[in-house]
């Protein structure tokens, strides 16, 4: 943080002059500062406003587990010890800085348009968890102008709200355990991974004074907005590759707004306005760059979020999938993005219910994928805090928790039909053979390039008769010629259309330009010029190329021929049986050798390599070819490809040939005329020419299969 009151803007480099500073304590866009504290939490809640001054720019709201049937006194207590007003929270009352706001007893205090909304505590699934409330309500209400604190207390109220704090970009507190007379609340807020800064309640009133004055939480439209410029373009770039090489993750394939919203909030914890200084602190400080990669990872997730689209996998989603099923085979289901597992058991208690018991006679595969090794540890246990039994009901909790304390586990049963694993669903190989898969709320944080990679993954993974379940925010979009619309309003529900051609030419940029009769190149949308000149330039260039350009195929990095040009038959023949466009199928067999081992030298060492010699039978008879492959990779177009030209040897060359080999016998007859050898014109033999190539395609084919036979045991390792 700048000295004195000059505040920097995040947006560029841009100073904001000390007079637009001092208009800040009247702004309306002040944070406030949500207060969760239980047993041992008055004098907890006391310390922590006594180095809080009267002035401080911002609105507290203190909640506290009360005896739901008494008067409380809380309000006369702390105005005796807090320079503030303090005042009994009210419904409808509007929250003003510098004032502190205490709940009222036997209610739910919340907060709606920096209003404050109560509410009787009976009207929600399971015990009341008022801080839960009022933390969450604020979350959602100021995003990142909302800051949670959570004192001494036991139980585990609180930790589910902080967590929707953060998520939300606001910033989040909790007591020490040295300080705090009960540790339960905030050592449950802890664990969960939702807290920021754990300090004494003295240390949290200084951190907030400084927090405070922070663009990030005083003005949440620049938080929202995040970095711009070209010099904090070129800062996000150093940034991603910071955490790519810490994490192994690609977060330039996330929305940039995302990014930028986590960004901010992170530079407020460390109290830097410029983003370069945030970037000086990721290179010097690896746990700094750990810590914004978690901020990126988004787990926004609970039980049974949304019932409704848990109501139609009962009604809609299980019967077409169970509808004259062979018993033999399993049911099979992919959650991407599961986060701590909450949905994918929330899908198996549905199923299991619909099912019924017993369930031996129906096998069922229930996959849960996500990029956060932390969250699928949380996963796996299948332990949660008690807080969830605002989710789940109490007959649901009885037949599949088991109740371990503050927490509960998830029944065995349960677990048995739930398999969690680290994968990254925009660079792993997709699940396959689905009948479901559920990506709810996944999309919304990717990029539209990265929607264009996964969508068509996700075509491939489901069954010809499998079903797509969205978030209630997103669509197939421009997808609509893979997936049609199931007739059901509750939920996101989308079929597998049929699709013919190769995965990497499903795209809602695809568009098929004829180059030929019988050939089509695949292009995208934005090249294609609507116009007579661009047409006339594409003549061109297709005669061009035709007349000029050896015969070439373009290939993406699975192999898959997405473009011909030429004619390619004296290389590639499709074999009998169904039309197949994998570049290593296709390849003739005298071609595939050279082809394959071309190949692997391209993906080791990232340059063009050129084959020469390589002999084919021809209708003219044997001849000698020669290959080359290309790596390509364009920033505007995500993935690798690759592209391989097919050329015959020039007539040049052939005519040399005769002299070269003339030329060869001589040296090999004067080396062995050297060695006391016989002549080597009485002895040559026609046949040493084919006999040593032959050999030189032996040991070639032997260097292949050793490659091969590693890249199948790196695979085997790896699966």
């Amino acid at each position: 943080m700048s000295n004195g009151d000059a505040i920097i803007c995040i947006t560029g480099d841009d100073v904001i002059h000390p007079s637009t500073a001092a208009n800040e304590a009247t702004s309306p866009a002040f944070p406030l500062v949500g207060v969760g504290a239980s047993a041992g939490g008055l004098e907890a809640i006391s310390e922590l406003m006594a180095e809080i001054p009267a002035v401080s720019g911002m609105a507290f709201l203190v909640v506290q587990h009360l005896d739901p049937s008494r008067r409380s006194l809380l309000p006369e207590i702390l105005r005796k010890r807090v320079s503030m007003p303090v005042m009994e929270a009210v419904d409808g009352m509007t929250v003003e800085a510098d004032h502190l706001y205490v709940i009222p007893p036997n209610t739910s205090m919340l907060v709606d348009q920096r209003r404050i909304r109560l509410r009787p505590r009976d009207g929600t699934l399971g015990p009341p968890m008022p801080i839960d409330d009022l933390l969450s309500s604020l979350a959602s209400d100021q995003r990142s102008g909302a800051i949670g604190v959570i004192l001494s207390g036991s139980g585990s109220d609180g930790a589910l709200g902080l967590k929707a704090i953060q998520q939300e970009g606001g910033i989040t507190f909790a007591q020490d355990e040295a300080s705090a007379q009960y540790s339960s609340m905030p050592h449950a807020a802890i664990v969960m991974g939702g807290v920021d800064r754990v300090l004494s309640p003295r240390e949290i009133a200084k951190e907030l004074m400084s927090l405070g004055r922070h663009p990030h939480v005083r003005r949440p439209q620049i938080a929202e907005e995040g970095p711009q410029g070209e010099s904090s373009e070129t800062s996000l770039r150093t940034i991603f590759r910071l955490l790519r090489n810490a994490c192994n993750i690609d977060f330039s394939r996330y929305k940039h707004g995302t990014i930028q919203r986590r960004l901010s909030r992170r530079m407020a914890l460390r109290q830097l306005i410029s983003v370069g200084e945030y970037v000086v602190v990721l290179e010097s400080e690896p746990a700094e760059v750990l810590a914004l990669g978690r901020d990126l990872l988004v787990q926004v997730t609970s039980f049974f979020r949304d019932p409704e689209s848990f109501d139609a996998l009962s009604q809609t989603v299980f019967p077409r999938l169970t509808a004259a099923r062979d018993a033999r085979l399993p049911l099979r289901i992919w959650v991407p993005g599961c986060a701590t597992g909450e949905e994918v058991y929330s899908i198996a208690i549905c199923l299991i219910e619909y099912l019924g018991e017993p369930r031996d006679s129906f096998p069922v595969q229930i996959f849960g994928t996500d990029i956060s090794a932390a969250a699928l540890e949380t996963a796996r246990a299948g332990r949660y805090i008690e807080n969830i039994a605002r989710d789940v009901s109490p007959e649901r909790l009885a037949r599949f928790f088991v109740r371990e304390g503050e927490y509960y586990c998830v029944d065995k049963s349960v677990r048995e039909l739930c398999t969690f694993s680290r994968h990254d669903v925009l660079n792993d190989p997709p699940f396959s053979r689905m009948d479901l898969v559920s990506c709810r709320n996944l999309l919304i944080y990717l990029s539209a390039p990265a929607q264009r990679t996964v969508m068509p993954l996700f075509h491939y993974a489901l069954k010809p008769d499998g079903l797509l379940m969205l978030g209630p925010s997103e669509t197939v979009g421009a997808f609509s010629e893979l997936f049609g619309t199931v007739d059901d309003r509750r939920s996101k529900l989308f079929t597998k259309k049929p699709r013919l051609g190769p995965p990497a030419a499903l795209g809602p940029t695809a568009t098929h330009v004829p180059t030929s009769p019988t050939r089509d190149v695949v292009v995208p949308e934005s090249a294609v010029e609507a116009c007579d000149a661009a047409s006339l330039r594409a003549e061109v260039a297709r005669i061009t190329f035709s007349r000029y350009a050896p015969p070439s195929v373009l290939c993406d990095d699975d192999l898959n021929i997405i473009e011909y040009r030429g004619d390619t038959s004296a290389y590639l023949v499709n074999p009998n049986g169904p039309p197949i466009n994998n570049l290593q199928r296709l390849a003739r067999p005298e071609v595939f050798l050279a082809l394959s081992e071309a190949i692997r030298q391209v993906r080791q060492e990232g340059v063009a390599i050129r084959k020469s010699g390589v002999r084919t039978s021809g209708v003219g008879g044997p001849q000698s070819i020669s290959l080359e492959v290309h790596p390509l990779q364009s920033a505007g177009i995500d993935g690798r490809w690759l592209l391989i030209f097919f050329e015959k040897a020039r007539r040049s060359d052939e005519s040399t040939a005769p002299r070269q080999e003339t030329l060869k016998a001589l040296m090999l007859q004067t080396l062995r005329q050297r060695l006391g050898r016989r002549s080597a014109a009485k002895d040559a033999d026609p046949r040493d020419d084919e006999i040593a190539r032959l050999n030189a395609e032996l040991n070639a084919m032997s260097t292949q299969m050793r490659a091969m036979l590693e890249e199948h045991e790196s695979a085997r390792e790896e699966l």
